[in-house]
């Protein structure tokens, strides 16, 4: 064999070596950080942006308390470090966002998107790269099918839990009549067929659905044919600003305003901030935390409650009904952490599919059947009283 050969031999010998080094110093580097890089994929500008803001400072808070001791994550102690990026409202967008944090930035986890459609554009992509997402979309079919969801999770309520609290206060007044407008996407569908469920069961008598559009900003024609029907109940499957829009069409329609329920992701302070004095009276299933000053705190999750609420309220002035969804969503996540004792995807998913969790939203019991939303029993029926959401009990 030549000279020239064995150099080359010797050449791509060495090569291969600093490859292999390269990588292992890589590996090294990685799992010697001090830092778990958590990506936040939410809506910072475009119709939801508000949303997207106290998204970003219901993180930030947390995010402060959580480092201000570290995470433990086997025998060191390491911070949490936040991705904060914007998908701008649009599905497409968030689609990329999640791309990039997974590809680009390696994250352990992903926090997003904020809203469903936000989030049923990227489920499908996540679930493939195998890495842990806590969503703050409220549609029940971002954690469903279970089997094609093994990695995604939400903290708002399963669509059928948010029905069910409405139809317990449905049964105490009487209410058998039900309409639903509902918004024209894979959440409003979400909503409407809880409704149809229950119209099978024989537990309502569904009498009309109306659908519109998520970019229509007039629902007078839908209105008027519901309020036809003449059901003893509305029931509205809409977020901002269309929930609002609902609200102000079926006022114009002298429509009573307290057979009127939302469901949580009506928006909270932007519901009635978007519905002005045609909110008044009208009811929503959430978080007894929209109303933490009036939460007596004698359990450990309304403990939790209330001292987010507080925390909140004292850091920025005013407190917001999405906050504590994205702060669960972080918390969760490193929970999930400190229980497994790994910061690595797979570890991250496995945890959090066995964790119960009292946080700032309400209590959490996560399980192989379940990656969806809080527990009934921290969901409440609350009412607009004087511009402000009272709870009804």
């Amino acid at each position: 064999m030549s000279t020239r050969h064995w150099m080359a031999v010797g050449l791509a010998a060495v090569l291969t070596l600093g490859v292999g080094a390269g990588c292992a110093k890589q590996e090294s580097a990685a799992s010697d950080s001090t830092e778990i890089p958590i990506g936040v994929d939410i809506e910072k500008s475009g119709p939801a942006s508000v949303q997207g803001e106290a998204y970003e400072r219901a993180l930030k808070l947390v995010a402060r308390q959580i480092n201000a001791n570290g995470v433990k994550v086997g025998n060191q102690t390491k911070k949490i470090k936040l991705i904060v990026r914007d998908n701008k409202s649009d599905p497409a967008e968030s689609l990329s966002v999640a791309k990039s944090l997974i590809d680009n930035d390696n994250v352990a986890a992903i926090i997003g998107g904020g809203a469903s459609p936000t989030t049923m554009s990227i489920v499908d992509t996540v679930e493939a790269k195998k890495v842990p997402l806590v969503s703050m979309g409220s549609s029940g079919a971002i954690v469903q099918p279970i089997d094609k969801r093994k990695y995604i999770f939400k903290t708002p309520g399963n669509t059928p839990v948010i029905a069910d609290v409405m139809l317990k206060q449905f049964q105490r007044k009487g209410i058998k009549k039900i309409a639903v407008l509902s918004v024209d996407n894979a959440y409003g569908a979400a909503g409407l067929k809880a409704w149809q469920d229950l119209d099978k069961a024989g537990k309502i008598d569904l009498v009309d659905n109306e659908k519109f559009g998520d970019k229509d900003k007039d629902f007078t024609v839908q209105v008027t044919k519901a309020v036809a029907k003449h059901p003893d109940a509305v029931v509205v499957w809409a977020i901002p600003p269309q929930a609002g829009i609902a609200a102000q069409n079926l006022r114009q329609a002298k429509y009573p305003s307290n057979q009127v329920y939302f469901d949580t992701g009506a928006g909270a302070e932007l519901f009635v901030k978007g519905a002005g004095s045609a909110s008044e009276g009208m009811y929503m299933v959430h978080s007894r935390v929209l109303a933490g000053d009036q939460i007596t705190a004698t359990t450990p999750a309304a403990q939790a409650e209330k001292k987010f609420f507080t925390d909140y309220s004292r850091d920025y002035g005013n407190f917001s009904g999405f906050a504590p969804m994205a702060a669960d969503a972080l918390s969760l996540i490193v929970q999930a952490i400190t229980k497994g004792g790994r910061a690595d995807r797979e570890t991250i998913r496995d945890s959090l599919e066995k964790l119960t969790f009292d946080g700032a939203f309400g209590t959490y019991q996560f399980s192989p059947t379940n990656h969806g939303g809080v527990d009934e029993s921290s969901l409440a029926l609350l009412v607009v009283k004087n511009g402000t959401w009272t709870l009804t009990s």
